[in-house]
């Protein structure tokens, strides 16, 4: 009787459940989604190279335009040097996102950390002056909002970013969660336009003294 070993190859997507065989792609952030998710699901998480200011994250109508700075940018530039941007926020990457944040999807949680860990490898590579000390700082919430969600997703996705980077490169990675403090209970987000959010949040963070100088803020 011969067995067919294929058969050990074969995993389930991490989104839709349905089982399939994984398929070697040459670039490693595609190959890393098509070895957790079936190819119909990972044909929906593209990465995303134009159609975004390179400040903000804004997106822009034209999907292949690339500029360095939006209109409100070019206006009135934030203080960071640099923005990391994956991909837009819907379809199948905003469900994983959301299981992670609101059902504590612990797979879910591993592929965010390990796939932004690759790209944003991939991206500092590419820096003229490559960062090699990783100072983070995830996004704090209110200790309301952390009582009744039982955990922060963006400390938990960071903790599947930092292991692996540290098992896969050589970076020097810390998490600082003493730093940023969320002072003031704000109503959620998702609930809120563009100009509702920015002015949920003012003057709602705090910030403890510190003696860094290069800082990593997890969104």
């Amino acid at each position: 009787m011969k067995i067919n070993w294929n058969i050990f190859q074969e995993k389930r997507c991490l989104f839709c459940g349905r089982p399939f065989f994984p398929k070697t792609q040459a670039n490693s952030i595609e190959n890393y989604i098509y070895t957790n998710l079936c190819e119909e699901c990972a044909g929906h998480i593209k990465q995303k190279t134009s159609g975004f200011c390179r400040h903000c994250g804004e997106l822009l109508p034209d999907e292949k335009q690339i500029l360095p700075h939006c209109g409100y940018c070019t206006d009135s530039l934030a203080l960071w040097e640099d923005f990391l941007f994956f991909t837009k926020y819907d379809g199948i990457f905003r469900e994983l996102i959301l299981q992670a944040k609101f059902n504590h999807n612990r797979a879910s949680t591993k592929f965010l950390g390990e796939l932004l860990a690759l790209h944003f490898t991939e991206h500092n590579e590419n820096l003229p002056n490559p960062l090699q000390q990783l100072d983070l700082i995830p996004m704090p919430l209110h200790d309301k909002r952390l009582v009744r969600r039982g955990h922060n997703q963006c400390l938990e996705i960071l903790k599947f970013f930092t292991r692996y980077l540290a098992e896969k490169t050589k970076y020097t990675v810390s998490i600082h969660t003493d730093i940023l403090q969320k002072k003031v209970h704000t109503v959620p987000q998702s609930s809120l336009d563009k100009k509702e959010r920015q002015k949920n949040i003012k003057n709602s963070f705090t910030i403890q003294n510190h003696a860094l100088k290069e800082i990593i803020l997890w969104l």
